[in-house]
C-alpha cells in the first residue's frame, strides 16, 4: 500500500488542514518548562542520537567520494632506487656493451650499479559510458538523505519516550499527594473511631478495619514512590545524566494538552515522518543499485598515463627534456567468464529492491494506522476523563456525608471504609487516566513526524 492508496482522512471525527501538527516543533508540542529542560539535555547527550549523528557524517563523506569518482584519478610519485645487475645477465651484459658504444657519450653511459631516481603525476579514468558512476553519485545522496532522516527518526522516539517517562512521573507524583491527602483522612477517621470506642458507641472491630485500612493507604504510598523513582531512574537514562535531581510536577503545574488535533491528510501527512522518508530514500537507493549492477554486463574503458621525470643521476632529474617522460594508454575491459557471478550479483539487487519496496510500503501503511490508532484513543480518553473526574467529585462528596453520618450514629464504620475506598479507587483510576491521555499525546507527537521541517 502507498501514500497515494491511502484514505483521504482519519474519520469524521478528526480535523483536515493544510497546516498540521507533523509541522509542529517540539517546544511548541512540549510547553512544560521542566520536559523542555529534560529534553534539550537528551537531545545534547543521548548516545543513541549522536550515534545517529556520527552516521550522517559517514553518509556525507560517501557522497564525497561518490562525487569525486567521476574525476580521474590523479597521484603524485616519486621513487629511488638502486641496483646491482649480474655480470651474466642480459641486463648486466647489455649494459656493459651499451658503455663501450662509440655513440653513447660519457654522460649518458650506465653506471654499476644502476641508479634510478623518479618523479612525476600518474593518473587513472574510468570514462563513465554507461552513466555507472553518475548513479553511484546519486545513490550515495539517498543514502545521505536516508541518514538524516534515520538522525530525525532517532531525536523523534528519544523526544516522545521522554515525554512519557515525565508524563509518567507527573502522574506518580500526583498518586502519591492524592495518597497523603487520604492518609490524612484515614488518621483523623482512625482518631474518632477510638473516641467513639472508649466512650462505648463502636467496637474494637470497627476501629482495626480503620487501622487495616491506614496500614494499606501506607504499603500503596511506598509502592508509589519507588515506581516515581524508577521512572525518574529512566529519565536519567534517556537524557544521559547522573544527575538526580529532577523536579516532577503536579498535574495542576503541568501544561495541558489542547483538546482540538489538526493532523493534516494521510498523503501529506506522511511525508512528514522520517521513518517513511527513511524507507523512500532507501528505495530510491536500491532501485539505483539494480541500474548499477546491470552496467557490470557492459565493458568498460579506462585512459591511464604518466609525466614526469626519470634519470639515473639525481642531478639531471630535471634536465629538460632529455628526461622527461610520458606514457598515456587506454583499454578496453568486458566479462566473459564471470557473467555467472554478475548475474547473480544482480537478481541480488533486483530482490533488494522488492525488499525495499515492500518495506516503503509496509512503513506507510503501519504508519496511517497507527496515527488513527492514536487519535481514537485519544478522543475516547478525553471523554474518559470527563466522566471519571465526575466520578471522583461525587465519591469524595460520599466520604464527607459517611463520615458525618457515621459520627452522628446514622451509618456504620463499614460505609466509611467503602466511600473512602472507592473515594482513593476513582482519584488513582482518574490520574491514570489523565496520564494515558499524555502519553498518547507524547506518542501522537512521534507518529506525527517529529516537526523536523
Amino acid at each position: 500500500m502507498t501514500q497515494s492508496s491511502l484514505p483521504d482522512g482519519f474519520g469524521a471525527n478528526v480535523g483536515s488542514d493544510t497546516s498540521n501538527w507533523g509541522l509542529v516543533h517540539w517546544r511548541e508540542f512540549f510547553k512544560d518548562q521542566q520536559l523542555q529542560r529534560l529534553i534539550q539535555e537528551g537531545l545534547s547527550n543521548n548516545q543513541d542520537v549522536l550515534k545517529t549523528f556520527y552516521a550522517i557524517q559517514r553518509a556525507q563523506a560517501s557522497l564525497r567520494q561518490a562525487k569525486l569518482g567521476q574525476l580521474p584519478e590523479l597521484n603524485a610519485f616519486a621513487g629511488a632506487g638502486v641496483t646491482r645487475f649480474g655480470e651474466y645477465t642480459m641486463d648486466g651484459v647489455g649494459n656493459a656493451d651499451s658503455n663501450l658504444s662509440p655513440t653513447v657519450p660519457e654522460d649518458k653511459q650506465i653506471p654499476d650499479p644502476y641508479r634510478d631516481f623518479t618523479l612525476g603525476l600518474d593518473f587513472n579514468w574510468e570514462i563513465d559510458i554507461w552513466g555507472k558512476l553518475a548513479m553511484q553519485k546519486r545513490q550515495a545522496a539517498a543514502r545521505f538523505l536516508e541518514s538524516e532522516e534515520m538522525y530525525a527518526l532517532a531525536k523523534t522516539n528519544l523526544i516522545a519516550s521522554i515525554a512519557e517517562a515525565y508524563y509518567l512521573a507527573v502522574g506518580l507524583s500526583e498518586e502519591i499527594r492524592i495518597l497523603e491527602e487520604n492518609i490524612s483522612i484515614q488518621i483523623n477517621q482512625f482518631e474518632l473511631g477510638k473516641s467513639l470506642k472508649e466512650t462505648g458507641q463502636d467496637s474494637q472491630l470497627s476501629l482495626d478495619q480503620f487501622e487495616a485500612l491506614l496500614l494499606n493507604s501506607r504499603g500503596v504510598l511506598l509502592d508509589k514512590r519507588k515506581l516515581l523513582q524508577q521512572a525518574k531512574l529512566t529519565l536519567m537514562q534517556l537524557t544521559a545524566t547522573t544527575d538526580d535531581n529532577i523536579n516532577v510536577q503536579y498535574f495542576s503545574q503541568t501544561d495541558h494538552v489542547p483538546e482540538v488535533l489538526n493532523i493534516g491528510i494521510p498523503s501529506d501527512l506522511l511525508r512528514l515522518r522520517p521513518d517513511v522518508r527513511a524507507a523512500e530514500r532507501n528505495l530510491e537507493a536500491q532501485n539505483l543499485q539494480v541500474s548499477i549492477a546491470r552496467t557490470a554486463f557492459f565493458p568498460s574503458f579506462n585512459l591511464a598515463g604518466l609525466v614526469g621525470f626519470n634519470a639515473f643521476e639525481f642531478g639531471r632529474l630535471f634536465q629538460t627534456p632529455a628526461s622527461g617522460v610520458y606514457q598515456l594508454g587506454g583499454g578496453l575491459v568486458a566479462p566473459i567468464f564471470n557473467r555467472s557471478r554478475i548475474q547473480a550479483f544482480y537478481q541480488t539487487a533486483k530482490a533488494d529492491q522488492r525488499i525495499a519496496l515492500l518495506d516503503y510500503e509496509q512503513t506507510a501503511l503501519v504508519s496511517y494506522l497507527e496515527i488513527l490508532r492514536l487519535v481514537n484513543d485519544y478522543q475516547f480518553l478525553t471523554e474518559q476523563v470527563t466522566l471519571k473526574s465526575e466520578e471522583v467529585a461525587i465519591q469524595k462528596r460520599s466520604i464527607d456525608n459517611a463520615t458525618t453520618m457515621f459520627r452522628i450514629g446514622y451509618a456504620d464504620y463499614l460505609d466509611v471504609i467503602n466511600s473512602q475506598t472507592r473515594s482513593l479507587e476513582s482519584e488513582l483510576a482518574y490520574v491514570q487516566l489523565q496520564v494515558d491521555k499524555l502519553q498518547n499525546y507524547s506518542q501522537l507527537y512521534r507518529a506525527l513526524g517529529g516537526g523536523w521541517q
